[in-house]
């Protein structure tokens, strides 16, 4: 049966894609990285657009080794997070599928695990080069800056450390995209970063996608479910406790914050300790130093980690959302569900590169927005932009931003880009399809 199943799989136009995956028959899984998410939502919108095409997954063991299809997709969890001779049954199944050609590599720094275990993800890469796959890499991170992340990574922003990380860093991005047919980045800001280190030409940006067929709450029923007055302007923080992310400075700045001009303010803080983190010591004191704050704080509401199905309550409470993020080193999962339930949002100065892909830019200009959804990691300026945010006209113009760009960055929509790249014939063939639909139209019709 196994057999058979691989067997049906493994043909020349197959995708093989190693990623972190969700849970069987989640999207939004706990105990996953958070790529996972992504790689799902990206997937079943491909297999949709080339339902020709089989798609494989090479993922990790959620509690046990295990293969099962799912939506048209084969998904095998065959290795483990932090075990370097996990990549020993990585390779094997690589190898079971010999005939296909394709292969796509959703990359993370902490989703592979600890730093030997990601390290070793260059060779694995050169050694598929030399089995003549197709290799096409989504970087979901371009760090290039490790100083930026020095409260994440839990070392001293000055030193020797920071300077060998770097280097370290760039080495990596090299050897991993030099082997690549493609690189596929999710901002602007990102290919400008990789493409000081590898060929440009080879780097395209195809955004973040938007999750549209996310089902949505009314403000007035989620309130309720989650005990918080209607009058009540509420600010949500969606995603995992991280220094990088500027949780703390959030909460800091409003956690004793009750009125801003005469409106009732409530915080809510929407997410857990991250997976990837949890169990490092230099994490463990930040989450302790939170907690500390957190329990000073007189109008928040913390959720802990939210599942899948509480994940339409959250947002559906919210009035705005902000990101008050330290760094840019990721495009923005949790900014990518903002925009699936049409919120607005605000970011930080250092996300303000974040806004310079084309169809931000595009909606930005046409709605006569800009300085109104962005604010400096200080006090003063968060309350200035909340206070913007607030006045009507500005909240009117900012929830249709958020609406135009669900429309535009839909995963069903960016799928076809995927298909182009994977497949360039994947255009040529469908033109081809409907022209000889075309031609038999008028058969059909009796002419």
């Amino acid at each position: 049966m196994k057999k058979n199943l691989l067997s049906k799989y493994n043909k020349k136009g197959s995708l093989l894609v190693i990623s972190g995956y969700p849970k069987r028959e989640e999207i939004y899984s706990s105990g996953v990285c958070a790529v996972s998410s992504f790689t799902k939502n990206t997937l079943l919108a491909l297999g949709k657009e080339a339902s020709e095409r089989k798609i494989i997954v090479l993922t990790m063991e959620v509690d046990r080794k295990e293969i099962y299809e799912e939506n048209g997709i084969l998904v095998i969890r065959c290795f483990k997070r932090n075990n370097p001779l996990t990549y020993l049954s990585l390779l094997k199944y690589i190898l079971r599928f010999y005939r296909v050609r394709n292969v796509l590599l959703e990359f993370e720094f902490a989703s592979f695990g600890n730093t030997l275990t990601t390290s070793l993800l260059a060779p694995l890469i050169w050694l598929l080069k030399l089995f003549g796959k197709n290799i096409y890499i989504v970087a979901h991170q371009v760090v290039t800056d490790i100083k930026s992340l020095s409260g994440h990574i839990g070392v001293s922003p000055e030193g020797l450390t920071i300077r060998f990380l770097n280097v370290c860093f760039k080495l990596f991005y090299i050897l991993i995209t030099l082997p690549a047919k493609k690189v596929i980045v999710l901002e602007e800001e990102f290919k400008k970063r990789l493409s000081r280190l590898t060929d440009g030409q080879k780097i395209v940006v195809i955004p973040h996608g938007v999750d549209t067929n996310i089902q949505s709450l009314s403000k007035n029923k989620a309130k309720k479910l989650m005990g918080i007055k209607n009058d009540e302007f509420t600010i949500l923080y969606f995603g995992y406790l991280g220094w990088y992310k500027g949780v703390d400075f959030l909460i800091r700045s409003l956690g004793n914050t009750k009125e801003i001009d005469g409106r009732k303010i409530k915080l809510v803080i929407a997410g857990g300790p991250s997976f990837t983190q949890k169990d490092k010591p230099h994490y463990q004191k930040f989450l302790k130093k939170l907690d500390e704050i957190i329990k000073k704080a007189n109008n928040i509401t913390v959720t802990g980690f939210i599942e899948e199905d509480k994940i339409a309550t959250v947002f559906g409470v919210s009035d705005l959302v902000v990101f008050p993020y330290r760094t840019l080193m990721s495009s923005s999962g949790p900014m990518s569900l903002a925009i699936s339930h049409k919120k607005p949002f605000i970011v930080s100065e250092n996300m303000r590169p974040l806004l310079n892909t084309f169809d931000i830019q595009e909606a930005l200009l046409d709605l006569n927005l800009s300085d109104e959804i962005v604010f400096k990691l200080t006090k003063k300026s968060l309350l200035k932009t909340l206070r913007a945010s607030m006045d009507q006209a500005n909240s009117a113009k900012m929830e249709e931003f958020s609406k135009r760009l669900n429309q535009k960055r839909s995963f069903e929509v960016l799928a076809r880009k995927y298909g182009e790249i994977i497949w360039p014939n994947y255009a040529k063939q469908e033109l081809k399809y409907y022209s000889t639909l075309l031609k038999k139209i008028p058969q059909l019709i009796g002419y």
